[in-house]
């Protein structure tokens, strides 16, 4: 099985930067598949390209969250 390049581990425990950022934001239960659409509306917002994956998929989580919450 690859890795994928871009995820740094933290070596003390093995969690992703992203596992540990989406535990941060993730206080409330948003199916994935509502935050990686939202995600793709804001990567498209943008123009898409490459480089902002990870700040999209927090953004997305940051509003569904937010939304859920209220």
């Amino acid at each position: 099985m690859k890795k994928n390049k871009n995820v740094q581990t933290d070596p003390s425990n093995g969690a992703t930067e992203e596992g540990k950022a989406s535990a941060r934001t993730n206080k409330t239960h948003v199916p994935k598949d509502h935050i990686r659409k939202r995600a793709y509306e804001i990567h498209r917002a943008h123009g898409g390209g490459s480089g902002k994956e990870l700040d999209d998929w927090l953004q997305a989580e940051r509003e569904l969250n937010q939304k859920s919450e209220d």
